[in-house]
């Protein structure tokens, strides 16, 4: 899966992160870069996140200080990140396992509309939180998960449900 955040949007959701912006714009882009590392190496099955952050073309200062499966971009002067996050989607056209992360609600109709799934901040960070649990092999061939992933998904889907 690919996520694209919608990157202040999604520093300024998360409590911690926000903390960090605190200090400066510069320890809060460092932060989410953290952030989503460690979310990378917990969870397995993110082949790469988009960080899309409003800019100015001059201030590009992240291009050499991300991590691996992480991409930085910036829009350019007199362009707003939700343009760079549909300039991204294009980009991604035939890429099928895509996420938008934004509460930004312009920003998910867009998704949906280049056939993304769009992602709250909320929801984001209770993914991150969850660990990637592969699913195990029965005796009879047949695929199982176990106890707890089992649970959380029928709680999840219950909520889904109201």
């Amino acid at each position: 899966m690919i996520f694209i955040l919608d990157a202040y949007n999604v520093i300024h959701k998360i409590k911690s992160l926000e903390a960090a912006l605190d200090r400066n714009l510069r320890a809060g882009r460092d932060a989410l870069v953290l952030f989503c590392s460690e979310v990378i190496e917990r969870r397995g099955n993110i082949s790469k996140i988009i960080l899309v952050f409003d800019g100015k073309t001059q201030f590009h200062d992240m291009t050499n200080v991300v991590a691996n499966k992480i991409e930085a971009v910036f829009s350019d002067t007199g362009e707003d990140a939700d343009d760079r996050i549909i300039t991204v989607l294009e980009e991604l056209e035939n890429t099928f396992n895509k996420c938008v992360v934004s509460d930004d609600n312009f920003v998910r109709n867009s998704a949906r509309a280049h056939r993304a799934k769009g992602m709250s901040v909320a929801e984001f960070e209770e993914f991150c939180r969850m660990k990637n649990t592969p699913v195990k092999n029965t005796p009879s061939g047949k695929s199982v998960l176990d106890a707890e992933t089992a649970d959380a998904i029928t709680e999840e889907y219950k909520k889904k449900l109201g």
